[in-house]
């Protein structure tokens, strides 16, 4: 009798620690998964930061197409040295602010555009903003430059991680920057 109890109970022994591991796992992957995309985000608005700072130094005293290629120039230069992440992990190519004439600055120079400028009138006097921009996006399927970098996981309809998309059904992870000079 004493034997046949101690199998019973090593039998709820291995149950027990399946279901506890099952619980484990799950939250130690919800912890990955869900600190990749937030740090992700935390180093495209250092970088888009960065970036903004960086472009400061561009003489503005030259024509107004060389100046903002040069601008662009330099932001590409900030992203590509500042950056521990792979090229494949970052892109330009952001939606412009939703107020202003915004047009895409120049890609050049081996560097995609990350950002737009425009054109304001501060106190009678014409200033250049430049908004910049590094995204993203991060889907459970598509191609490789889309795709999680930690698989999505479902369990139960529940996706793991669960973040927001826009308006086209994806997830962008992204970060920027509005400079006025």
């Amino acid at each position: 009798m004493r034997h046949s109890l101690q199998k019973k109970e090593k039998g709820a022994v291995a149950i027990e620690f399946a279901a506890l591991f099952l619980i484990f796992f799950t939250l130690v992957y919800a912890i990955l998964a869900y600190s990749l995309p937030l740090l992700l985000g935390i180093v495209f608005q250092q970088i888009s930061a960065d970036a903004g700072r960086a472009i400061l130094k561009v003489d503005p005293a030259q024509e107004e197409t060389t100046y903002i290629a040069k601008i662009n120039e330099q932001i590409g230069i900030t992203v590509d040295n500042f950056s521990f992440l792979p090229a494949s992990w970052r892109d330009g190519n952001c939606a412009a602010p939703q107020e202003g004439n915004w047009q895409l600055l120049p890609a050049g120079s081996g560097h995609p555009s990350y950002g737009h400028w425009s054109k304001s009138d501060v106190a009678g006097e014409t200033r250049l903003l430049v908004h910049i921009c590094l995204q993203r996006k991060y889907n459970k399927d598509g191609p490789d430059s889309d795709r999680a970098i930690i698989p999505i996981l479902e369990f139960f309809s529940v996706k793991i991680p669960t973040l927001p998309t826009n308006k086209q059904g994806d997830t962008v992870i992204s970060g920027s920057t509005m400079v006025m000079l």
